[in-house]
């Protein structure tokens, strides 16, 4: 019903023009650093009125952390996070209450139940409640810094420039819809299940809770169908699982291969237009003459980029979670790689140090599937390199998630204390 996910459960609440919206995250790993501002960034993209196109409603959508915080820190427990509604205008609906409006859930909501529904801005189906998915992503996102994921529009009303999309939109009186795609890198390989819990599907379940969206797709999608096999096939080049292409979008068999996830969706047009529309009038019975009131989207695609970054974010962390690529106590571990002669000086001198420190004010570290990549990459058979698997919560030295190369990576801000380093690994372990 309202809850989505495994490890990662999700559940959603709230109205349109109810107090509030909000959301609960269970299974948020502990120690996670969690303040509001880091929400804002995110939640910025996808508010209306400040771009042309989208809605002038607008909404503080500042994220109150109900439950599950502490001290900064995330303990565990269910993580609870509510969105005020200040800025509505319950009046334009109960005006047009007559008409259940084409496109809207407001005749299957009435069948479903009863009457009982609040249909001000939608209720419970309005696109206001994507505010709580972005957060849910947010968390996701964080829980995953080595998987950058990032989403962007790819046409408006036909067209990739989206002003000329716009402008055919605005001739018309009308509104129009769009294409989004997104992409993650670094996803491990083995991610998912074969049939009903493979990738595409859990993906594709939660994408399709996004309001508007009407169809997703992996890779090529749709166009594979107009290709050869031995066009379509991405063809390993290497023992990493590595492919000249990437017709299949990162997912084979229902399982992550390791290469770049790609998907798109494909955003409806706004159901509130302007343009005089013919149909049903519940009081009368009859087809009328009817058009939408009230503030809405000329394209609602223009703000379906956070949400989608972060309902992929949310399936991915749920199968890493489950996977046991993300550990229950945030972060547990992080790691660094160096030579066997810089540890024995380490040893010597009773900390642990390195001359990035002195160049640019922090040393590179890594969690341990970026490590792995790196081992494999560049230092497989070298006897002398070693990892240090270094205690977060022993460290002393203060931790920052970076971005780096398009990745955030772990930046070590001061010396390394030895009572940190749980432990020294050869290289060929993660080679």
């Amino acid at each position: 019903m309202n809850q989505f996910g495994n490890k990662f459960r999700v559940s959603i609440f709230g109205e349109s023009h109810g107090q509030g919206v909000g959301i609960t995250l269970d299974g948020v790993p502990a120690g996670l650093p969690l303040q509001p501002e880091d929400f804002l960034i995110d939640l910025e993209r996808r508010k209306g009125g400040l771009q042309k196109g989208t809605t002038p409603r607008q909404e503080d959508d500042f994220p109150h952390l109900l439950t599950g915080v502490f001290k900064g820190r995330t303990t565990g427990a269910p993580l609870t996070i509510w969105f005020e509604n200040k800025n509505t205008r319950s009046g334009d609906y109960a005006k047009q209450r007559a008409f259940p409006r084409p496109g809207h859930a407001d005749f299957v909501a009435h069948a479903k139940y009863g009457s009982f529904e609040d249909y001000r801005g939608g209720g419970h189906f309005s696109g206001r409640l994507t505010v709580c998915l972005v957060a849910a992503g947010v968390v996701a996102k964080r829980l995953m810094p080595f998987v950058p994921v990032v989403a962007h529009i790819d046409e408006v009303g036909g067209e990739t420039d989206i002003e000329k999309g716009l402008q055919k939109a605005i001739a018309q009186k009308d509104s129009i819809g769009g294409i989004v795609s997104c992409s993650a890198k670094g996803v491990p390989l083995g991610i998912g299940e074969p049939f009903w819990d493979s990738l595409e599907s859990r993906l594709a379940h939660a994408l399709f809770a996004i309001p508007a969206v009407k169809g997703v797709e992996f890779g090529s999608g749709f166009a594979a169908a107009r290709m050869y096999g031995s066009e379509h096939n991405d063809a390993i080049v290497d023992v990493h699982g590595n492919t000249a292409t990437n017709h299949a979008g990162g997912i084979v068999g229902g399982i992550s291969n390791g290469n770049e996830l790609t998907l798109r969706i494909a955003i409806k047009p706004t159901s509130s237009t302007p343009k005089d529309q013919q149909t049903l009038n519940w009081e009368t019975g009859q087809v009328d003459t009817f058009s939408v009131k009230g503030r809405h989207d000329l394209c609602i695609a223009l703000r379906v980029p956070p949400v989608l970054e972060a309902v992929t974010a949310m399936v991915l962390a749920d199968a890493m979670l489950e996977a046991g690529h993300i550990a229950s106590i945030w972060p547990q571990h992080i790691y660094h790689i160096t030579t066997k002669q810089q540890w024995a000086l380490a040893q010597q001198a009773g900390f642990y140090t390195a001359s990035s420190l002195d160049q640019e004010g922090f040393i590179h570290a890594s969690d341990y599937w970026q490590v792995k990549s790196t081992g494999e990459r560049f230092y497989a058979g070298e006897p002398d390199m070693v990892v240090l698997q270094i205690a977060a919560k022993k460290l002393l030295a203060e931790v920052k998630y970076e971005d780096a190369d398009e990745a955030l990576f772990p930046h070590i801000y001061g010396t390394v204390n030895l009572d940190a380093v749980e432990a020294v690994l050869p290289i060929s372990d993660f080679a």
